[in-house]
């Protein structure tokens, strides 16, 4: 009898630490590159930094395209402040884990966020 409770125990653990983190996208950009671009054309003088992110709570599967949301996040919330801006440069993105609101009664629940920093201009 114990041995059969060690091994449902065992076994239980063992699928457990076998669960594999669910695959998804992360954006799909219309532009996006790690090196400076050659002959882009904006007023930096006017640059605006602004910053965006996307959460989803821990354990509850994440939504497609969260640093696309995110970046998207940034920019609206550069042109709410009234910048005409529709490019981020110099962006900085940040993976973090924020105490935010659970859907329990509001109780704090850990969220996993992707966050976006950048400087929000205007081509040419």
């Amino acid at each position: 009898m114990n041995k059969g409770i060690i091994a449902v125990a065992m076994s239980s653990l063992l699928v457990g630490c076998a669960v594999q983190t669910p695959e998804y996208r992360l954006g799909h950009f219309t532009a996006a590159s790690s090196f400076n671009v050659r002959n882009l054309d904006y007023d930096s003088t006017n640059a605006t930094r602004v910053q965006g992110e996307d959460c989803h709570q821990v354990g509850r599967p994440p939504n497609d395209s969260r640093l696309q949301r995110a970046m998207d996040d940034a920019i609206q919330n550069g042109q709410d402040q009234g910048v005409t801006g529709d490019l981020l440069v110099n962006v900085r993105i940040d993976q973090v884990q924020k105490n935010k609101p659970g859907s329990f009664f509001g109780l704090p629940a850990a969220h996993n966020c992707i966050e976006v920093e950048g400087e929000l201009v205007t081509l040419r």
